[in-house]
């Protein structure tokens, strides 16, 4: 799953009414989705940091594979 920054105003419109019209979901649920498990509130700010930073550089983000990696590097710290 990739997510991106809105390319123009009527993308980012479009984007602002469906999540007015209550079909955005939170990071929690996307993370949960992908897992399978309820996430931490850990995994969700760290997901929240990397979308900022992708934000800020107008880069797509691959949200499973942040979550893979996130999760690879709990496993080894274990």
């Amino acid at each position: 799953m990739t997510v991106r920054g809105p390319k123009d105003d009527e993308e980012r419109f479009k984007a602002l009414l469906a999540i007015l019209n209550g079909k955005g979901r939170s990071i929690a649920e996307v993370v949960e989705e992908l897992t399978g498990e309820i996430p931490s509130e850990e995994t969700v700010q760290a997901v929240k940091n990397r979308l900022h930073m992708a934000q800020e550089s107008g880069e797509p983000v691959d949200i499973a594979g942040v979550v893979q990696s996130l999760n690879d590097l709990a496993t080894r710290w274990a």
